[in-house]
C-alpha cells in the first residue's frame, strides 16, 4: 500500500471499523480469512505494483524505497556475512542509508558522462531524469558521502584506512551484481532492476 498508494490514506478508517464490525462475531482462522479478503479486495493489483516499482520510486516515496532495499537485504543475509540494515545510531539515525550506484545530482561528473552516455551530457541528463531513482540504480551504504559523485570504480572499490571495503565491495546481496561489473549502464540499471522486482513480487505475493 505504501508503494501503491492503494487503498488511499482517507480510505483506511473506515476499512478498519469495517473489518471490526466483521469480525465481531468470527473466530479463530475465520477471522484471519475474512481480514485477508477484505484487504485483498481493496488491495493494488501485482500488475500496478509491479507498474510502480519499475517507476522512479525513490522521487515518490524514499522511506518506501528504504524498507524494499532493507528488507531484500535483511531476507538474503546470512550467518558468514550478517549487518543489521535496520541499525539506529545514537542519535536514532539509520546508519545504513539508500546510495545511488549513478549519481542524483544534476551536475553530472565527467566520469559519469562518458561512462553512461558515450560523453553526450544532454543524454546523460535524459538518463538521469528516467533511471537515475529506479530501484535498479539503488543499493545501502554505511558510508553515503564517502562515495557521493565518485566514478563507479572508485564507489565499487573504496576503501577506509586501506582495509574497511566502504564501496559496494561490503559484503551485501544487494551489492552482488554490481561489484562483478566493471562498467555501470542503463541496461545494466534495467537488468538489476528486473532481478529486484521480481525478487519483491516473490517476497509480497498473497
Amino acid at each position: 500500500r505504501n508503494v501503491t498508494d492503494v487503498p488511499s490514506t482517507r480510505k483506511l478508517t473506515q476499512l478498519f471499523i469495517d473489518i471490526i464490525a466483521e469480525i465481531k462475531t468470527k473466530q479463530g482462522d475465520t477471522i484471519v480469512e475474512r481480514i485477508l479478503q477484505k484487504i485483498k479486495a481493496v488491495a493494488a493489483s501485482d500488475d500496478i505494483f509491479e507498474e510502480k516499482l519499475r517507476g522512479p520510486l525513490y522521487d515518490e516515496n524514499p522511506d518506501a524505497v528504504r524498507f524494499i532495499l532493507c528488507s531484500i537485504e535483511a531476507q538474503h543475509q546470512t550467518k558468514e556475512i550478517f549487518v543489521d540494515p535496520w541499525q539506529r545510531d545514537n542519535s536514532n539515525r539509520y546508519i545504513w542509508t539508500i546510495e545511488h550506484i549513478f549519481p542524483e545530482g544534476e551536475n553530472i561528473p565527467n566520469a559519469w558522462v562518458d561512462m553512461i552516455a558515450g560523453g553526450d551530457r544532454n543524454l546523460a541528463q535524459k538518463y538521469r531524469s528516467e533511471y537515475v531513482h529506479t530501484l535498479g540504480n539503488l543499493t545501502i551504504t554505511g558510508y553515503n558521502s564517502n562515495l557521493s559523485n565518485m566514478s563507479f570504480e572508485q564507489k565499487r572499490d573504496r576503501k577506509k584506512d586501506k582495509t574497511t571495503e566502504v564501496g559496494y565491495r561490503n559484503g551485501l546481496f544487494l551489492n552482488q551484481d554490481v561489484v562483478s561489473e566493471n562498467t555501470w549502464t542503463i541496461e545494466k540499471i534495467k537488468a538489476r532492476t528486473d532481478k529486484m522486482v521480481k525478487i519483491l513480487l516473490n517476497m509480497y505475493k498473497w
